[in-house]
C-alpha cells in the first residue's frame, strides 16, 4: 500500500469523480484508476461503485475512508516533525549556565530562538563552570554557557560570545568607594573574598594573576562558589572581591563597583557544545546563539 495510493483514493472519496480527481491530482484518469485497482486488490474489498452516471463509495470505502483521514493526519504529522528534526526544528536541548550568563544573555537568546524555534523545549539549569565541562563531556548537556579560560577540552569546540571588563567591588563604606577609578596596587594588604577555585580553575586564575602581576599576594579570607555570595561577603565586609562588571549591575547589595585603571584582561563567558555527533537542533541553537552574541553592535 503506497502513500500516493491513499491519497488518491480520498481525493477521490470526496469529490466522487475520478475525471475531477484527475486534473486535481494532475494525474491522467487511466492512471488514478490503475492506482485505485491496485489499492482494492491489496486491501481485498471495493471501495467505489461506479457506472457512466456517477461513482459512490462501498460500506467497505467508507470504512477505510475514516480511518484512512486518521492514518493520514498521523502519517502527515510524523513527516513534518522528521523534517523539523532534521532542521534542528525539533526535540529537547539542555542548557546550562553560570549567573552572570542568567542576567542578559541566557534570558534573551532562549526568547528569541523559541519565537522562531517553538517546538524545541529548553531545560535550563544554574550550573557552575567546572561541572558543566564535565556534563558537556559526559553527554548529559548539551549547551553551556560557562567562564572562560576553561583550559584544554579537546572533545569540547568552544566560542567566546560575551567580554565585559572586570571591576574591583568594596562595600559603600570602603575607603575606595568614593573612587571611580583605582590601581590595583592601592588595594595591597586588602582581605578580598575569591571564587572557589574548583569551580572555575580558569577564572579564579586569571584574576590570581591580575594581582600577582601587580605584586600583590591576596589575603583571601573567604570562597565560594557563586558570584552572587561574594558580592554578599564583600556586602558583610568580609573582603573585597574582583568581579565581572555586570554582577554588581543586577545586585541590590550595599557596594560599590569602582573601574580598574590598570591594563588587564577582560572577564568572558564562552558557549560550549560538545565536538562528536549531536543532535541538530544543538547546531542550529549554537548558530544562532553566536549569530546574536557575536555579530557587530552597529548591525541590524
Amino acid at each position: 500500500m503506497e502513500y500516493r495510493q491513499i491519497r488518491s483514493f480520498l481525493s477521490i472519496a470526496e469529490t466522487l469523480h475520478f475525471g475531477r480527481t484527475a486534473e486535481l491530482i494532475h494525474l491522467s484518469q487511466p492512471a488514478l484508476s490503475l492506482q485505485i485497482r491496485a489499492l482494492e486488490e491489496e486491501l481485498g474489498v471495493r471501495l467505489f461503485d461506479r457506472n457512466r452516471r456517477k461513482t459512490t463509495l462501498t460500506a467497505a470505502g467508507l470504512a477505510f475512508r475514516d480511518d484512512a483521514v486518521a492514518a493520514l493526519s498521523q502519517l502527515d504529522q510524523a513527516i513534518r516533525r522528521a523534517r523539523l528534526a532534521a532542521n534542528g526544528k525539533l526535540g529537547l536541548l539542555r542548557i546550562g549556565f553560570v549567573s552572570t550568563a542568567a542576567s542578559e544573555i541566557v534570558p534573551n537568546i532562549i526568547r528569541q530562538f523559541r519565537e522562531l524555534n517553538p517546538e524545541v523545549e529548553c531545560s535550563l539549569r544554574n550550573i557552575l563552570t567546572a561541572d558543566q565541562v564535565q556534563a558537556l563531556e559526559s553527554g548529559s548537556l548539551d549547551i553551556g554557557f560557562l567562564r572562560l579560560p576553561i583550559g584544554d577540552h579537546p572533545a569540547l569546540n568552544v566560542v567566546t560570545v560575551h567580554r565585559e571588563p572586570f571591576v574591583l567591588v568594596v562595600p559603600s563604606s570602603h575607603k575606595l568607594a568614593k573612587k571611580k577609578r583605582v590601581r590595583l596596587r592601592e588595594v595591597s594588604g586588602e582581605d578580598f573574598v575569591m571564587y572557589e577555585r574548583a569551580y572555575a580553575p580558569g577564572f579564579h586564575d586569571r584574576i590570581f594573576g591580575m594581582l600577582r602581576d601587580t605584586g600583590i599576594v591576596p589575603n583571601v579570607s573567604q570562597t565560594a562558589a557563586e558570584i552572587p555570595t561574594l558580592i554578599a561577603l564583600v556586602d558583610s565586609h568580609m573582603g573585597i572581591a574582583i568581579l565581572p562588571a555586570s554582577a554588581v549591575k543586577y545586585s541590590g547589595a550595599s557596594v560599590i563597583a569602582c573601574e580598574i585603571a590598570d591594563q588587564i584582561p577582560m572577564s568572558e563567558i564562552g558557549i560550549a557544545v560538545s565536538k562528536p555527533v549531536r543532535a541538530a537542533a544543538v547546531d542550529n541553537f549554537k548558530s544562532f546563539a553566536l549569530n546574536k552574541l557575536t555579530r557587530p553592535r552597529n548591525s541590524s
